[in-house]
């Protein structure tokens, strides 16, 4: 952030963790009262700290603190500074927009709005009400969005053939002109006049990266017209992305911005399968990457996303060699101010490389293609929801299974965001989750935990029937074998060494003792001094806390929890019984 030591509007810069950046400036705001407050707000939120650390994210940000700033200005007795916003305001804004927008939407543009209340500095000096307004739930803070459900398989299909049309035209378009190129270069005087012209031509666009007309007989009106035909014999076209993007999403069922960022880095494996590392938004830092392996079929190029990378990848490998992108996606876009803003590259750029947001004109391209929903209504062409589609596909497919089904997410996220709005697969969904789910608590009931490094496999049917029983209790646990220590003979240690004995077995009959057990060590360090109790129960403590409770379900120690025995801690000593 900028502050200007004379008082001048502040500047916020913005450099996103996938190194796209921006600036925003408040010079252009009303009411510089309030700049330098919202600016600190707006830093916090989008700065390394915050939760909004992509460049689209930002920008609504600041579009909110614009808006916001904006509609106070317009107000006959707007408020000077951060101390003399009142809740009426924060109401205002709620109200303006639902004037452009659904309430789902208004209500979320308020809470983005209130999260940035929440970090203004010194809250001490906002009015009381508008802290406590920000505060409270119910005004839009935790307002979700309403979900599109996916196609349905008709739907599907008519974008798929025609975003499969569009993409064998381009790619039969760029062969044609690489074809021409190279019989031009191998063999000139085989050409006619015109197509060597032609090739001269495409040999100097090949060489530059300019494009080269003919503009002869042509009018100056039709000039762009004709450098875009051109450049269209060898390079991708920013006309081109809306049926590339539709058909890599219908055939992958990966998020948009996944597929906008798809690298140009690439391992090809034995010509059967591609390893592609993806970019995995909403994951964390730790988990922003992954690779996956995507067959190829070189004999059908659009049949698997594996073969239509390699496609992508061959189709604009001259361009990218020009505008020097690290992502598979680069195209020729050098008319008009394009070619005066690209001029080094000659008119070549990673289409995504600065943001994401480039407008795909997708609607233009559906009504193109005269594509209509089963309503009858023109087709809303979304790339979102051919993700939903090919998850709900993929589902179906497998009978329903959801950890089968799940192409990028878990079962859950798949079921939550993808299927369960999915009108043609919501009823059974819904079915098949219950059953996954009394899958899991019918595993986690079958835990087995073996002691001292041993192998839980290795227990005898017999022994683990025993212990089942309660034949082999001891405090907390089961002992396979009483007259066999490991220090030899019949076991008298303390019931504390049980946590460390190969012979000692954990099952879910022991979750209340071992509850109870807890229960008592946390009361036992209140007696007595952290160095004599860690020395007594550390070792006890950590297995009982890190290797033993977490095995359970959290349904299974709550319901453990109801039926706790109390432990004196003197049973701890050891079973006296036995000296």
């Amino acid at each position: 952030m900028e502050f200007p030591e004379d008082g001048g509007a502040p500047v916020v810069h913005f450099t996103g963790e996938d190194g796209r950046e921006c600036v925003f400036r408040f010079a252009e705001l009303p009411l510089p009262g309030m700049h330098r407050d919202f600016a600190h707000a707006l830093g916090v939120r989008i700065g390394p700290g915050g939760g909004r650390r992509t460049q689209r994210a930002a920008s609504g940000q600041w579009q909110t603190v614009k808006r916001f700033l904006l509609l106070l200005g317009q107000l006959p007795m707007p408020p000077q500074r951060v101390e003399e916003l009142r809740v009426r305001h924060l109401e205002r804004y709620l109200m303006s927009r639902r004037e452009t927008c659904l309430e789902t939407s208004a209500r979320r543009s308020l809470q983005d709005l209130l999260r940035i209340v929440r970090v203004l500095p010194d809250q001490d000096r906002l009015d009381g009400a508008v802290v406590d307004y920000a505060g409270q739930p119910g005004h839009g803070v935790d307002a979700q969005q309403a979900v599109r459900p996916g196609y349905s398989d008709r739907e599907f299909q008519a974008v798929m053939t025609a975003a499969r049309s569009d993409v064998v035209a381009i790619r039969d378009r760029i062969a044609a002109g690489e074809e021409l190129l190279r019989r031009f270069l191998d063999t000139p005087e085989a050409l006619s006049y015109t197509d060597r012209e032609q090739g001269a031509r495409l040999e100097a666009m090949a060489r530059t990266g300019r494009v080269q007309v003919d503009y002869r007989g042509l009018a100056v009106g039709e000039y762009p017209a004709a450098c875009y035909a051109q450049a269209r014999q060898l390079f991708v076209v920013d006309q081109d992305l809306a049926p590339l993007l539709v058909y890599a999403a219908g055939l992958s069922g990966r998020n948009p911005e996944t597929l906008k960022e798809l690298p140009a880095e690439h391992r090809l494996m034995e010509e059967r399968a591609v390893a592609v590392t993806l970019v995995k938004r909403r994951r964390g830092k730790a988990n922003s990457r992954t690779t996956v392996h995507w067959s190829v079929d070189p004999e059908r190029q659009l049949r698997t996303m594996g073969s239509f990378y390699l496609l992508l990848h061959r189709m604009m490998a001259r361009s990218r060699a020009l505008s020097g992108t690290s992502s598979v996606w680069s195209i020729w876009a050098g008319n008009g101010r394009g070619g005066v803003r690209h001029a080094s590259t000659g008119g070549h750029l990673g289409p995504f490389d600065a943001e994401l947001a480039r407008k795909l004109k997708l609607g233009q391209w559906a009504e193109g293609h005269g594509l209509v929903g089963d309503d009858g209504a023109p087709l809303q062409m979304m790339l979102t929801r051919m993700k939903k589609t090919a998850e709900a596909r993929t589902a179906k497919q497998v009978g329903g299974h959801l950890p089968s089904a799940r192409l990028t997410n878990t079962a859950e996220t798949s079921f939550t965001h993808y299927l369960r709005a999915d009108p043609f697969i919501t009823e059974w969904a819904a079915d098949v989750l219950t059953e996954a789910i009394h899958d899991a608590e019918r595993h986690a009931r079958a835990v087995v935990v073996r002691l001292g490094g041993a192998d839980a496999d290795a227990v005898s049917k017999r022994s683990l029937g025993q212990a089942e029983a309660g034949e082999l209790d001891t405090l907390a646990a089961s002992c396979l074998d009483i007259e066999d220590s490991p220090a030899g003979g019949r076991c008298r240690q303390s019931f504390l060494a049980c946590f460390a004995c190969p012979n000692a077995l954990v099952l879910e009959r022991h979750l209340p003792a071992l509850l109870a057990l807890a229960d008592a060590l946390r009361e036992d360090l209140e007696r007595r001094d952290v160095d004599q109790w860690t020395a007594r129960h550390g070792v006890t403590w950590t297995v009982l806390t890190r290797d033993i409770l977490p095995r359970f379900s959290p349904a299974q120690r709550a319901a453990a929890a109801h039926t706790r025995p109390v432990l004196p801690l003197d049973l701890l000593d050891g079973p006296k019984e036995l000296a």
